[in-house]
């Protein structure tokens, strides 16, 4: 009996606390999921009625008389060179004549006849940009830059905005609550740190994983119902695993934003280093695919440059990567937690809020920025140098710049009060004198 009176005064304590975290939490899971799922409804709209758009102009007048003034174009350039050509009976001032027109790639010369003659583009080459099908293949890489879907709009190379969104939610919800004090008044209100952790990690995730579904369900919702199905020639399911695989990425991205707003106790220097981070990912990403396509021999033709989804481009290796994809998530939840129980207010306003993480994490912090700015070994450079080819002193050079950079922010106190304490020293000697 008196477990069972235990076990629900704690149930009740958990949704106490569930309640105060989330009222916490509500201003920016909302704000975020609001936004999220506006921006699914406008990339809805203004994808599909653009698509309608461009269906009825290529089947109106307007599009033909377009095309018929671009024949009559073509025609006077084609009268043109061969009155040039009838005068001067120069064919190579003819055909240069013809290349300044910009005429000169459809330029041919018919030795039956003795003109030149503009081969002109049909209707159909005239306006190819302009398909009644949505997708070229089903490739990956043509569902990663499907502008039709939110989910694939990237804000800088594989970097998605959907991920823009979790790693914001989730920085913003463990920063502010130590910068505000409001962990601490929950540290000395008898709940344990790792509760309150869990705590303000399912009442932020949850609702901002729900609020994003519905956007990504509107978003499909969208599409399929103001474009006939014939023209969506892309399995639908492929297209729904591609946004599981997506949002799981983005709540990765939100554990990221989560440990870091724990160990960083400044603003703009933590946005910036965030920034920073996710920016040296992309670049790491890319020079980790430039190696697996020199390896495997594939040519590197800018493809592969923005998700590992595109270069393996199976349904087994996108449940590999979501595999390592869930690893590395609880990497940085573990990490958030093993910090989190460690917070105090001693450091607060300071860069990094853990002295003893500081070397270490600068350390890493070096080596990182190195690897993502030099890190594409030998395919970069032709120096017989293989120091430079290899790019190891561009390397060495980046890393001594970080390190000694991360040293200087996380001492930047300690160095100013020597340097007043040197600059002010030979007043006070004055003094005594």
């Amino acid at each position: 009996m008196t477990r069972l009176m235990k076990e629900s005064e704690k149930r009740m304590d958990t949704k106490k606390l569930n309640r105060i975290t989330w009222k916490r939490a509500k201003p920016i899971v909302l704000s975020l999921g609001i936004l999220l799922i506006l921006i699914s409804v406008f990339i809805g709209f203004n994808s599909t009625t653009n698509w309608h758009r461009r269906q009825n102009f290529i089947h109106s007048q307007e599009a033909r008389d377009h095309y018929n003034s671009y024949l009559g174009t073509q025609k006077a350039e084609e009268d043109n060179v061969n009155k040039k050509y009838k005068e001067t009976k120069d064919y190579q001032g003819s055909v240069d004549y013809a290349d300044n027109q910009n005429a000169g790639i459809f330029l041919k010369f018919d030795s039956k006849t003795g003109k030149f003659h503009i081969q002109s583009q049909t209707f159909k080459e005239y306006y190819g940009y302009i398909r009644a099908k949505l997708f070229y293949t089903r490739s990956a890489f043509d569902l990663t830059n499907f502008s039709y879907l939110f989910t694939s709009r990237n804000v800088f190379r594989g970097f998605t905005l959907i991920s823009l969104f979790f790693i914001a939610a989730g920085f913003l919800v463990s920063f502010l609550n130590y910068k505000t004090n409001f962990s601490q008044i929950l540290f000395s209100s008898g709940y344990k740190r790792k509760e309150i952790l869990k705590s303000s990690i399912i009442t932020s995730l949850i609702p901002l994983i729900l609020m994003t579904i519905t956007a990504i369900t509107i978003n499909l919702f969208i599409l399929y119902s103001r474009i006939p199905h014939q023209y969506i020639n892309y399995p639908l399911d492929k297209i729904i695993f591609y946004q599981f695989c997506i949002l799981s990425v983005a709540i990765c991205y939100y554990f990221l934003g989560l440990f870091s707003g724990i160990i960083l106790g400044q603003v703009i220097t933590g946005i910036l280093s965030l920034s920073g981070f996710v920016f040296g990912l992309e670049l790491i990403k890319q020079n980790i695919l430039d190696i697996l396509n020199n390896i495997f021999n594939k040519k590197n033709d800018g493809i592969y440059y923005q998700s590992f989804f595109v270069r393996f481009d199976t349904y087994l290796h996108w449940l590999i990567l979501v595999g390592f994809i869930i690893l590395t998530t609880f990497l940085f939840y573990f990490s958030a937690q093993y910090f989190y129980q460690r917070l105090s207010l001693e450091e607060k306003g300071n860069y990094l809020l853990f002295p003893k993480f500081r070397l270490p994490i600068s350390l890493v912090a070096g080596l990182f920025t190195a690897y993502s700015i030099c890190g594409n070994i030998g395919l970069g450079s032709d120096s017989i140098s293989l120091l430079i080819r290899y790019n190891i002193l561009p390397g060495i050079l980046v890393f001594v710049i970080t390190f000694c950079f991360f040293i200087v922010l996380n001492n930047y106190k300690k160095i100013y009060e020597k340097i007043g304490m040197i600059i002010l020293k030979p007043n006070n000697q004055l003094c005594k004198k």
